[in-house]
């Protein structure tokens, strides 16, 4: 056989592999189209808009068959264009029969097309709807910053929102309902919407086309108290003396984000909250007037000086709580705190940081919130556990139950160590006198001065937010989305930033680690995290590419994410921790 003639089987034989392979996406095209044919959707697709801000967004899809043939799906995708990503703050899923029970969902898997964001909800079963009327469900995005202030009239409030869902496939009817706030006036919108009452507007779209999609603004005015408002940050710090007292304290930091200044903010508390009082920044004592409303305590509180679009207002609010009510003793030494980090304010705090003061003598034991703390010990005799987190929103469950170890008789032992410490001071002033006085001894541990503490907060800092650029390049470079000199260039200019950061953290932190064992213990709890995480990285690697090939199944690979993803948070709150302390030193 010569060469010609091999070629030509060769070639002959890679056609028909590529018609068979050809043959066989086409039947699973035409599978799943005509699968998806076999199944009737349709979508109520409620947006609620708060005071505030926040946007809630609840579409409630329900599944039913065509024919009577086999429907059966296990998952659903549903989405919106991309550009409004960036604005999702939470997403969860639940059976529209058990709204407790929440479903697995995947998140930005995608539409088949570009320029949309999707999600993926995942049932747990295969739901056969030859067997059932229908099945439904519920997806909730919670969104913040798409209310803007008109440029043309800056009172006027312009809401951008998705009018319908996109999706996979057709939709037989989708039903948008927009409800607004009950201060605020309807002023105009980008479609026709009915308007059944001053706030409640709606449209019906049937059908809706598979992968469309529809963005719309709807205009209103504030006529009373409506704000839009924006939480950078909360800090809560608990504390719990040794004579059965709670109190609390929350700081908040508010931007304004509305052309009217407002010069009202609001805080929630729970129910059984007493002594409620403010202070702004300067120290200044606020009014506050308390509204029971939903199980909580709306405290509305008045600034002296009205806060301006863009201007940021730092609030204080204290307040006490009954011991009975949140504290549990089991035996003699055994304490549960049981509260919640944070209550719903019907607006996203960015970063929540919960500082939880025990009483003296007390030794934390465990906790059972999803978020791990990081434990500080502040001094010989206490713990304080501390929770960071970011982007909370009402949707979240924040209850939580710490243990504590603590003995009853704990509050006379600090009298005890009075009286003794008087007793060696008047027996140390009669001992100098009968004694000369002693050389000055040389410290042997080297001093540490706040600037360079302030400069390795900064560089640590600074690198990590350069590790995230350089992962941000090496995802737009694996997508294609920049082209590779470009990414060669940048990631460069990266490493070369990344390797003088290194280096003059190495130099901080061997200051640090000498200057007294305290600081090298907080350097030793930062490594350990970063070893940490470098193996969280390989693990979530390592699990990704066996579910790419087939080795693990998707229940086993969303539950092995689900672990390293705990692990990697539990590192970054810890390292967090660190940081925070020496803030706080700095300070």
């Amino acid at each position: 056989m010569n060469k010609k003639t091999l070629s030509l089987q060769l070639l002959f034989a890679l056609l028909l592999l590529s018609t068979a392979a050809l043959s066989v996406t086409n039947l699973k095209a035409a599978y799943a189209q005509e699968s998806s044919q076999l199944i009737d959707v349709k979508v109520d697709h409620l947006i609620t808009v708060h005071d505030g801000g926040l946007v809630t967004l609840n579409d409630t899809i329900t599944l039913s068959k065509t024919s009577e043939q086999a429907s059966i799906v296990s998952n659903f995708r549903i989405g919106f264009l991309y550009e409004y990503k960036s604005n999702v703050d939470y997403v969860f899923a639940h059976e529209s029969s058990n709204p407790t029970q929440r479903l697995i969902v995947d998140l930005d898997v995608g539409l088949g097309t570009p320029g949309l964001y999707g999600v993926r909800v995942n049932f747990g079963r295969e739901i056969n709807l030859t067997q059932l009327e229908s099945y439904s469900f519920s997806v909730v995005f919670e969104f913040s910053g798409l209310i803007t202030a008109s440029a043309v009239d800056g009172q006027i409030l312009n809401l951008d929102f998705p009018v319908y869902p996109s999706l996979v496939q057709e939709a037989s009817r989708v039903d948008t309902t927009v409800f607004l706030p009950s201060n605020v006036e309807y002023s105009g919108s980008s479609h026709n919407f009915f308007q059944s009452t001053s706030q409640i507007l709606s449209i019906v779209k049937r059908p809706l086309a598979a992968l469309s999609f529809e963005t719309g603004i709807i205009a209103f005015e504030p006529t009373d108290s409506f704000s839009l408002l924006e939480v950078s940050e909360v800090r809560r710090n608990i504390v719990i003396n040794q004579w059965n007292g709670i109190s609390v304290s929350d700081s908040y930091t508010i931007t304004n984000k509305a052309a009217k200044e407002t010069s009202t903010l609001w805080a929630s508390l729970p129910l059984n909250a007493s002594a409620v009082s403010a202070k702004d920044n300067l120290d200044n004592q606020l009014s506050v007037t308390q509204q029971s409303m939903k199980g909580l305590i709306k405290a509305t509180i008045t600034l002296k000086t009205a806060i301006k679009q863009n201007e940021t207002a730092q609030v204080s609010v204290a307040f006490s709580l009954p011991w009975k009510a949140h504290v549990a003793q089991n035996g003699w030494s055994d304490f549960g705190l049981s509260f919640e980090l944070f209550e719903p304010i019907n607006l996203t705090v960015r970063k929540l940081t919960v500082t939880i003061d025990l009483p003296e003598g007390a030794r934390f034991q465990s906790s059972d919130a999803e978020v791990q703390p990081n434990i500080i010990l502040s001094s010989i005799y206490r713990e304080t556990p501390i929770f960071i987190l970011s982007n909370i929103t009402s949707y979240q469950d924040l209850n939580f139950t710490v243990r504590y170890t603590h003995i009853v008789f704990w509050s006379s032992f600090r009298l005890t160590l009075w009286t003794q410490a008087l007793v060696f001071f008047i027996g140390a002033i009669v001992f100098l006198w009968q004694i000369q006085r002693a050389p000055v001894p040389v410290p042997t541990t080297l001093p540490i001065r706040p600037e360079e503490l302030k400069n390795y907060v900064k560089t640590y800092e600074d690198e990590r937010k350069i590790r995230r650029e350089r992962e941000s390049l090496e995802v737009q470079a694996r997508k294609g989305q920049i082209p590779r000199r470009l990414y060669r260039v940048r990631s460069r200019t990266l490493e070369s930033r990344l390797l003088v950061l290194s280096r003059d953290l190495a130099a901080l932190r061997e200051k640090i680690r000498v200057a007294s064992p305290r600081y090298s213990e907080m350097v030793r709890q930062i490594e350990v995290a970063e070893t940490e995480l470098q193996g969280v990285e390989a693990d979530i690697r390592r699990t990704e590419a066996r579910y790419r090939r087939g080795e693990i199944s998707a229940a086993a690979y969303h539950k092995l994410l689900e672990d390293s993803y705990r692990r990697r948070d539990r590192a970054k709150t810890s390292i967090d921790g660190v940081l925070l302390r020496l803030r706080e030193e700095i300070s």
